[in-house]
């Protein structure tokens, strides 16, 4: 089957599956979750990962392998979490971490280069070498569900590292072999144009894949391209990672749990100040804080491209995004908060 007359049809069929759950009220955004109050007011399935699996089934062809098996588990939990049927926060951590550890197992995926002595040393033992990088791939599928609050902010910002990783492939900088970032770019654009019209949610669902994808991705493509540098991978997931590093270390200081969600993300700053400064409407603020967000990742990540082996350089775009969005986070949290 032609691969667009597929994706035609998952498109319709998901159409069709939304409004039927529309209509039963069932797996929508009316979760209580805090961060939907950025979001539109209307019922919006959260069928986003159901897409990215359904679509999984003719383009990736997991079903040969380990891989698909996990994609599976990620999709059940996600869609657990989106039901409220797993409403505690541990208990999602705890599920996630033991599908990604037994994932890490069996999959025998490893990092054997960091360039950093002392944690390449650790590498070589096994026990390490698990819990490592179950932690690392963990900490992204959880970034990736932190940015789930505006619309195509999550999706835009995947979208952006295939993209760079597709255009080097183009260019013979690496080799991404029969791993499917093409066809995955497809069904993030499909995605992205139905969540930009309020069509379709990521939901916990899509994000934990998409997240899953997207570290298990980047950690094989680095296996089969020694020669780039560990840190432009480090540099294409910073985002996320920072986000969530720096959620946990504001919360301590607010004597807060770093399990309790709340409203205060640099993207929600963001929105609220193009919403309430400059007066512009609930999704047009929510669209346009997107949309900043991924064209300044998306260019951050094609100027590191050009020095994709260089480790000094990638380390320098790493400290400036960090530098840049913790000051920008400050500043905006303060005119926010501001005392009248």
């Amino acid at each position: 089957m032609n691969s667009f007359l597929y994706i035609l049809i998952c498109t319709i069929g998901t159409i069709a599956l939304n409004a039927f759950l529309k209509k039963k009220n069932y797996l929508i955004n009316e979760t209580g979750d805090l961060h939907q109050k950025f979001a539109s007011k209307n019922k919006i399935p959260l069928t986003g990962g159901i897409f990215i699996f359904i679509s999984s089934l003719f383009f990736f062809k997991f079903y040969q392998s380990l891989f698909f098996f996990y994609f599976l588990l990620i999709l059940i939990l996600g869609i657990l979490s989106d039901l409220n049927t797993i409403k505690s926060a541990k208990k999602r951590i705890f599920f996630q971490f033991l599908i990604i550890f037994t994932f890490v197992f069996f999959s025998e995926i490893e990092i054997i280069n960091t360039k950093i002595h002392i944690l390449d040393n650790l590498l070589k033992h096994n026990s390490f070498k698990l819990i490592f990088l179950s932690f690392c791939i963990l900490i992204v599928t959880n970034g990736s569900n932190f940015l789930d609050g505006l619309n195509t902010l999550n999706i835009g910002y995947h979208l952006a590292i295939l993209i760079v990783i597709f255009n080097l492939d183009n260019l013979n900088v690496i080799e991404i072999y029969q791993f499917p970032i093409s066809y995955f770019i497809i069904v993030l654009s499909v995605i992205l144009i139905l969540n930009f019209f309020d069509k379709i949610y990521l939901g916990d669902s899509g994000s934990y894949l998409i997240g899953f994808f997207t570290s298990v991705g980047l950690i094989y493509l680095y296996e089969l391209n020694p020669n780039i540098s560990p840190f432009f991978i480090v540099l294409l997931l910073w985002y996320p990672c920072y986000e969530i590093l720096f959620s946990i270390l504001r919360k301590n200081i607010m004597n807060k749990s770093p399990l309790h969600p709340d409203t205060k993300h640099l993207h929600q700053h963001i929105f609220f100040i193009l919403k309430n400064k400059y007066k512009m409407k609930k999704l047009t603020s929510n669209l346009f804080s997107a949309i900043l967000i991924n064209l300044f990742n998306l260019l951050i990540f094609f100027s590191a491209a050009t020095y994709v082996s260089n480790s000094q350089i990638q380390i320098i775009f790493i400290i400036l995004n960090i530098l840049l969005y913790t000051i920008l986070y400050i500043k905006l949290h303060l005119i926010r908060y501001k005392k009248t």
